[in-house]
């Protein structure tokens, strides 16, 4: 390990000694590249002391350790090649200067809060084959707008996308089973979801604090629909439904927060929904 940490210090491009901040010199050391051939990447690997701008990680790293990047907060530039299987817990979280990240088609695993308050972070390519977003993957990651959800994924762990204020659309796959609590939450620029078949429970807060939601779409019979999973969602003026459930999610809502938001009665043409009224 030691060897493989001097070499990825020889690759990086040192500018300087910039400053001493509370008595400790940090060194300007922008770039690093670690050499082909290491396997794994981990904090180990990360020079104390730094205030690094960009890094290349090589194809022949299969995963990325919890913690690695973690709070480094000048990063601006990550690089990631094919090759890449896993990218741990909180790996770039803190990370508050990065502003894209193109995953990898490989990557089939990213740890809980892997990029955690990374609050410039914009657009995210998601890889195709990831099933599972877990718990606070991209909380409060406030300038996201742009994200691909591939069609493999089932599980969207809680606050998985908590606080993401910028993200107004989000296509949420047929393939999706779970939605955990405060998922969505405070996703103030969204403005409507579509719920897939498979989904059967929605939970606390799922979709709380969604100020500017308007419209909400179930494509198949929901179970249960905890009373909090729309809670201020105030803008709320429609929900579609499959034919022949009105009596089944009335029951549903009545149960919940949304007397208070008096949804608009629209007719919609697909044969295979409509929108309801919320008694009043």
């Amino acid at each position: 390990m030691k060897r493989w940490k001097k070499i990825a210090i020889l690759s990086a491009v040192i500018l300087a000694v910039a400053a001493v901040v509370g008595g400790i010199a940090i060194r300007r050391i922008t770039y690093l590249r670690y050499p082909d051939g290491k396997d794994h990447i981990d904090y180990r690997d990360v020079p104390d002391n730094i205030l690094l701008r960009e890094v290349y990680i090589p194809s022949s790293a299969e995963y990325i350790a919890r913690f690695t990047f973690y709070f480094c907060e000048s990063l601006r530039r990550v690089t990631l090649n094919e090759g890449l299987h896993a990218i741990g817990a909180r790996a770039f979280s803190g990370c508050r200067h990065l502003r894209e990240m193109n995953l990898p088609t490989t990557v089939n695993f990213i740890g809980a809060g892997a990029f955690h308050f990374c609050d410039q972070l914009q657009t995210v390519q998601m890889p195709p084959v990831l099933d599972t977003i877990r718990d606070h993957t991209f909380s409060y990651c406030f300038s996201l707008r742009e994200i691909n959800i591939p069609d493999s994924l089932v599980y969207i762990g809680t606050s998985a996308f908590d606080m993401c204020n910028s993200l107004t659309h989000v296509d949420l796959p047929p393939t999706l089973t779970y939605i955990g609590e405060s998922a969505f939450f405070d996703c103030q620029s969204l403005d409507s979801i579509t719920i897939p078949r498979r989904v059967r429970t929605l939970h606390h807060m799922s979709f709380g604090n969604c100020l500017r939601l308007r419209s909400v779409t179930f494509l198949g019979r929901l179970d249960t629909l905890h009373r909090t999973a729309f809670h201020h969602c105030d803008c709320l003026q429609e929900i579609r439904i499959p034919r022949g459930t009105s009596r089944h999610y009335r029951r549903l809502l009545d149960r919940s927060q949304l007397p208070e938001l008096k949804p608009l009665l629209v007719e919609v043409k697909s044969p295979k929904s409509k929108v309801i009224r919320k008694k009043q």
